[in-house]
């Protein structure tokens, strides 16, 4: 009986540490999380504070912000144009067979053309843009800040007397904010020519592209006029804020950058698409 007992409670202090290992594990979880999105909202705001600082802009962070700006929108505009197009037909077709479907009488009185171009401007343009952006540059922003930080550049960037925030951090952000505004239109404006061509070409439009251009911006309201520069340039600063908080904050995964890309470009995924859908419901609603 002396045995059993002994062994019954053994049983009980084994279950009770396993589970105490199991609380801590996600005890610990919860707050390196908590501390990431602190961290991440710190870096953010202060970058906004020192982007409108008329100090923050010596020539050092003019030149790196040019050049992330060259890197981000001259480089990824051949693949936004391409998706863009790529959209712009396929919302087309989509109307087209609607119209043609057996609900084409319900389609048109629910007004489908303007519930496309709101979904387009709203959602699809800012979100697909910030999407290419992560994947196409805010991976070499990672890249390349990973490498200043195991280098030493750091160390010399600072030594040298230069602010090493605003040339590593400041510049990327701002680079990335307005480059994504600049492609959000450009998305835009060629899925609209897209669209307007796939027109064309079945023979369903009586008039020219500008009349065309006109219409489609009367459709729109104010709210979309103000959405669709509010979610891009958001969407570009916390791509930024993101890969650069990815990149220098001392992790577990070390200084290997085959960990830190694919982390990076989750969280700045799962972090874009958590501010689209916060952005529309606060200005829509």
């Amino acid at each position: 009986m002396a045995i059993a007992r002994m062994a019954s409670e053994r049983g009980l202090h084994a279950d009770s540490a396993r589970k105490r290992r199991i609380t801590a594990r996600i005890g610990d979880y919860l707050v390196d999380v908590w501390l990431r999105v602190a961290l991440s909202v710190a870096v953010g705001l202060r970058a906004i504070w020192r982007i409108f600082l008329l100090r923050t802009w010596r020539p050092t962070v003019r030149h790196e912000f040019v050049r992330h700006s060259w890197q981000v929108s001259i480089k990824a505009l051949p693949t936004t144009i391409l998706t863009a197009m790529i959209i712009g037909f396929a919302l087309l077709f989509q109307l087209i067979y609607l119209r043609r479907g057996e609900f084409g009488e319900v389609i048109s009185v629910l007004n489908i053309n303007t519930l496309v171009l709101l979904t387009l401007v709203r959602e699809i343009a800012p979100l697909l843009v910030g999407l290419i952006i992560t994947g196409r540059s805010a991976t070499v922003m990672i890249s390349e800040l990973v490498d200043h930080r195991t280098g030493g550049q750091i160390h010399m960037l600072d030594a040298q007397g230069i602010d090493v925030f605003d040339y590593l951090v400041v510049s990327r952000i701002s680079a990335l904010a307005v480059c994504s505004f600049a492609l959000s239109v450009i998305f835009l404006l060629m899925a609209l020519l897209a669209g307007f061509l796939m027109a064309a070409i079945v023979g369903i439009l009586q008039f020219g592209f500008f009349e065309y251009m006109v219409t489609a911006m009367r459709l729109l309201t104010p709210a979309e006029y103000l959405i669709l520069p509010l979610k891009a340039v958001s969407i570009g600063t916390v791509v930024g804020v993101i890969a650069c908080v990815t990149a220098l904050r001392p992790t577990k995964v070390g200084a290997d950058v085959r960990e830190l890309l694919p982390l990076g470009y989750m969280r700045a995924v799962v972090t874009t698409l958590i501010v689209s859908g916060v952005i529309t419901a606060v200005v829509v609603w």
